[in-house]
C-alpha cells in the first residue's frame, strides 16, 4: 500500500516550485494553490529529497488515507480505549442481572417462587435470559405448582427481574340455587328475552321497574303449583341515562417530523440528567432503560421531534367529538351483548373556550338478576 503525505510550503512562485520538484524526480499526486502557499501530496519516501531544495522550508501537514487514520489512533489511543471499554461495560451491565424482586404479601409464596427461579438459573449476577426462555420458565413453574400459583409474570427492568405473583385461592364451590326468580335490576323496557327455564311474566316491549319478576321459578298449571325451580336466562332491556360532557374547543395536535436524536440519560429518584445537550427544540422522549447501578438508572434516550399546532373545533366537530367521548365512557361499563342504542342532545351551551352538553343515552343491557324465594309448602 502506497504511503502518501501532504506537504506545505510558503511561496508565491508556485510554477517555479513545481519545476524544481519535477527535476528532483518527485512525483506530485495532488496540488492545492493558495495566495501565499502551496500544499501538495507526494510519496512518503520522497520527503527526504525536498531537503535538496535550498532556500525552501517544507512542513509535513499530515499523512494521507489509512496512514492518517492510524496516526490519529496512535495519538489518541487512550480516548478510543476509553470509548471501547465504556460500551463494553455498558453491554455487560445491560445483560447481567444484579437483583430479583419477588412481589407478594405471603412470605411462603415468595420463598417458593425464589427457589423455583434458582432451579432455572434466574438468580443474581447471572446472564439475562431471553424472552422465549423466560416464557418457558414461567409455564414450567406454574405447571409444577398448580395448587399454589394462579398467575406469574417475570419482567426485566434494566439489570433487575421483577416477579409478580397471584396466589391460587381454593374456595368451596358456591351452592347451586334451587328456588329463584329472574327479577328486574333496574327500570327499563324489555327488548330481548332469552331464558331456558321458568315461567315468563312479562313480554317484549313491556315496561318494568326494579324488583319486578321477569321470569318466575314457580311453575303453575290451572292456578296449581306444579314445580318450583330456579329460573335461568338473560333478559335485555332498554335503559336510559343522562350524562354531562365538557369539551375544550381549542386543542393541540402533535405530529412527528421524522427527525430523531439519540442520547443517554442517568436517573436517580425524580432527577434526570442527559449526557448530551438536546439539539431539537420541540421533541418527545422515548426512554429505554439499560441497567441500574448503585441506585442510578442508565437509559438510552430517543428524542423525536414533533410539531405542535393549535386547532379549534367547529360546533359540528365538537358535537361529534362529544358523542365519541360518550361512547368511550359507556363502552367501559358495557359487557358482551350490551350496546348503545341511541344518543340525543338535551342541552347545549358554548362559550369562547368550552362546549357543555347534556346527552340522553339509551342503552341495551342486561336487566335481570336471580333472586331466591322460599319454597312454597303444600298444605295438608
Amino acid at each position: 500500500m502506497n504511503h502518501f503525505i501532504w506537504v506545505e510550503i510558503k511561496t508565491t512562485n508556485s510554477s517555479c516550485l513545481v519545476m524544481k520538484l519535477f527535476k528532483l524526480g518527485i512525483e506530485v499526486q495532488e496540488i492545492l494553490y493558495f495566495s501565499d502557499k502551496v500544499q501538495f501530496k507526494i510519496f512518503h519516501q520522497d520527503y527526504k529529497k525536498l531537503k535538496k531544495l535550498v532556500g525552501y522550508r517544507f512542513y509535513k501537514i499530515r499523512d494521507d488515507g489509512i496512514f492518517h487514520f492510524k496516526y490519529i489512533i496512535l495519538k489518541k489511543w487512550l480516548i478510543f480505549l476509553g470509548i471501547f471499554f465504556f460500551f463494553l461495560f455498558l453491554y455487560l451491565f445491560s445483560h447481567v442481572m444484579v437483583s430479583i424482586d419477588v412481589i407478594h404479601s405471603n412470605k411462603e409464596i415468595r420463598d417458593l417462587v425464589r427457589e423455583s427461579l434458582k432451579d432455572y438459573g434466574i438468580k443474581r449476577f447471572t446472564w439475562k435470559k431471553s424472552f422465549s426462555s423466560i416464557e418457558q420458565i414461567k409455564q414450567e413453574i406454574l405447571k409444577n405448582h398448580p395448587n399454589e400459583l394462579e398467575w406469574l409474570e417475570i419482567e426485566v427492568v434494566g439489570m433487575k427481574y421483577i416477579v409478580r405473583i397471584e396466589e391460587r385461592i381454593i374456595t368451596n364451590p358456591i351452592p347451586k340455587k334451587t328456588h329463584c326468580h329472574l327479577v328486574a335490576s333496574k327500570s327499563a323496557i324489555v327488548r330481548e328475552m332469552n331464558y331456558s327455564s321458568g315461567d315468563a311474566k312479562v313480554s317484549v316491549q313491556d315496561y318494568v321497574t326494579e324488583g319486578d319478576i321477569l321470569v318466575s321459578g314457580i311453575l303453575e298449571a290451572n292456578e296449581v303449583v306444579t314445580d318450583q325451580i330456579c329460573a335461568t336466562g338473560t333478559i335485555y332491556g332498554e335503559v336510559w341515562y343522562k350524562t354531562q360532557i365538557s369539551l375544550p374547543l381549542v386543542y393541540e395536535e402533535k405530529k412527528e417530523t421524522g427527525k430523531r436524536r439519540w442520547n443517554f440519560m442517568i436517573s436517580k429518584g425524580n432527577q434526570d440528567s442527559v449526557l448530551f445537550r438536546p439539539r431539537l427544540t420541540n421533541y418527545e422522549n422515548e426512554v429505554k432503560p439499560l441497567f441500574t447501578l448503585f441506585g442510578y438508572t442508565f437509559s438510552f434516550l430517543v428524542q423525536k421531534e414533533v410539531t405542535v399546532t393549535t386547532n379549534t373545533y367547529s360546533e359540528e366537530e365538537a358535537l361529534s367529538k362529544s358523542f365519541s367521548l360518550v361512547d368511550e365512557k359507556f363502552s367501559m361499563k358495557l359487557n358482551a351483548g350490551e350496546k348503545i342504542i341511541d344518543k340525543k342532545v338535551l342541552k347545549k351551551s358554548m362559550n369562547n373556550s368550552t362546549m357543555d352538553i347534556e346527552v340522553f343515552v339509551s342503552v341495551l343491557e342486561v336487566i335481570s338478576r336471580q333472586e331466591e324465594f322460599q319454597e312454597i309448602k303444600e298444605e295438608g
